[in-house]
């Protein structure tokens, strides 16, 4: 059973199934082909694995029938589809409170792409794993969303970078078992903390790098990518740069595909995609400008040192040393007055 929870690790329950008699589900629509079930938390949960006629094979897990749809809110339920050696992801999908309201959470995969992605084992089986864990429903406050709001993830001063290959064993059949739109996948990778998948379109000449997102996922992620394709195709990219979100989950890559038969030994194809993941730049807080602009400080006027101002010379000072042929004083510049152009001072006689 689960692990004990607690606030760190929450329960979770995994089962691994082996599909078997493959071949059964692509001669004609099964319905069920396989069944099983799955206990968590004292709930019983249904597995069915059946084909379709519109070509896919759908892998489902539902609440049972007894139980309140209202609990399944309350668990996270994840369907996979394994490679030929059940050890890494190749489609995956994963229930969020909106779809599991209905309490039904189902993967659909074209058959030609499951083959294509080296899901088929030579036994005639592949592999489906569940996965079902107890998800916390957090109670609405307005102290929550004030104050404990989550802040965002700073990522490291250096950028998290891996490369990943997609191995085509042969290109020529590969082409001529898909669709026109259908792939052939990778299995998934993770790098600075997004998961990716490669997917490569033989028939539209096209390989795609994809962040695999969840339903109600909106944050973005900028990466350096650059592909390189070796065996039937040689040819490498440039690097490239690309946001990825919701709106913007992959960015493809078109290269020429021959249209002569290649000179090359082997129809073996291998894409190699190298990612580096550029960290999120978090801004940083402008200061005011009250900050930086200095304030004024009142000073007491007791403390304002007086203006000392030079004495002021009268314009009359060299009429009337002219006349009198000495310098007057301040006291006698005050009484001195212009009468009909002419100069008097008080104290002494109009000069004609």
């Amino acid at each position: 059973m689960g692990a004990t929870g607690s606030r760190s690790s929450w329960p979770t329950e995994t089962l691994l199934l082996s599909i078997e008699e493959y071949s059964k589900l692509t001669r004609a629509p099964v319905r069920d082909h396989h069944r099983d079930f799955i206990r968590f938390r004292n709930i019983l949960w249904d597995i069915t694995v059946s084909s379709s006629a519109s070509d896919t094979i759908d892998v489902s897990v539902s609440i049972g029938l007894r139980h309140d749809l209202e609990l399944a809110l309350g668990t996270q339920v994840t369907i996979e589809i394994l490679d030929k050696t059940g050890l890494w992801t190749v489609f995956h999908r994963e229930s969020n409170p909106a779809v599991m309201r209905f309490g039904t959470l189902v993967l659909c995969v074209r058959r030609r792409e499951l083959e294509a992605s080296s899901c088929v084992r030579s036994n005639d089986s592949f592999y489906v794993r569940c996965t079902l864990k107890e998800q916390p429903r957090p109670r609405p406050s307005i102290l929550r969303i004030c104050w404990f709001s989550p802040k965002p993830e700073v990522s490291g001063k250096v950028a998290m970078a891996r490369s990943h290959t997609l191995t085509v064993d042969s290109l020529g059949q590969l082409k001529a078992a898909l669709l026109p739109r259908e792939c052939a996948y990778s299995t998934r990778f993770t790098v600075g903390g997004s998961t990716w998948y490669l997917k490569l379109n033989p028939t539209l000449a096209a390989v795609h790098l994809v962040r695999a997102t969840k339903e109600d996922d909106e944050t973005r992620t900028t990466a350096e990518l650059s592909f390189t394709l070796e065996g039937a195709v040689n040819v490498k990219s440039g690097k490239m740069s690309h946001t990825f979100d919701r709106a913007n989950p992959d960015c493809m890559f078109a290269y020429q595909s021959p249209e002569e038969p290649s000179t090359s030994t082997t129809d073996q194809l291998h894409v190699q995609c190298c990612v580096k993941v550029v960290p999120a730049v978090v801004p940083t807080a402008v200061p005011s400008r009250a900050a930086t602009v200095p304030r004024a400080v009142d000073i007491p006027a007791a403390k304002i040192p007086a203006a000392v101002l030079p004495p002021a010379e009268s314009i009359l000072t060299p009429l009337l040393t002219a006349v009198h042929g000495v310098e007057p004083d301040s006291e006698s510049l005050n009484g001195t007055t212009m009468v009909e152009g002419k100069v008097a001072v008080s104290g002494a006689k109009t000069v004609n």
